[in-house]
Formats: structure tokens, sequence, C-alpha cells
């Protein structure tokens, strides 16, 4: 079990309440990692709304076809493809961290 250190005002005052103090954390918790979550769900929205697929057809694509790559660097609006699958590649493994964090707050 992790330690959070608080002022000992607060933990003098709060230690009879304990149960209390758990819950509001594990709410607390709850309601950041779904505000996390609904960002990184924001971002992997976009780049589906400007490559017009997810993010494995994406990868396999710039990987595979070249005609498909040739296209994106034609474009002005997809010329930078390059550096947004690799932030979109990132959004993509932090969304998975962030529900398996929303998971194990849920079995609490």
């Amino acid at each position: 079990m992790m330690q959070v250190q608080l002022n000992e005002v607060y933990a003098t005052i709060l230690e009879p309440f304990q149960a209390s103090v758990e819950e509001a954390v594990r709410r607390y918790a709850l309601e950041k990692a779904h505000a996390r979550l609904w960002e990184l769900e924001q971002n992997v929205q976009r780049w589906e709304e400007k490559y017009g697929c997810g993010y494995d057809l994406f990868a396999y694509r710039t990987a595979t076809d070249a005609a498909y790559v040739a296209q994106l660097d034609a474009d002005p609006e997809t010329q930078e493809w390059e550096g947004d699958v690799i932030a979109w590649e990132f959004d993509q493994e932090v969304l998975r961290e962030w529900r398996r964090r929303l998971q194990q707050l849920l079995t609490l």
C-alpha cells in the first residue's frame, strides 16, 4: 500500500474518518481518470477524423502501401503524417494504460 503524506493537522483531523477519506479519494481518482480518458479519446478521435481510419489501419497502410504514403506526402494537410503517427501511437498507448487504471479503480 502506498502512503500519502499529509500535513499533520489534516491527518489528525481526518484519522477518525479514514473510511470516508478513502471513499473521497477513490471518487476523486475516478473523476480524474474519467477526465484523462475523455481527453485522450478526443485526441484519438481527431487523428481518426484527420486520416479517416483507426490507428492500426493507418500504421499498416503507411508501412505497406507506397501509393498511400505518396498520397499523404502530396497533401499539405497530411504531409506531417510521420510525426502524427508517432503522436497517435503514444495517445493510443496512454489511452490503453488509463483504461487499465480505470478498471483497477472500479474493482476497488
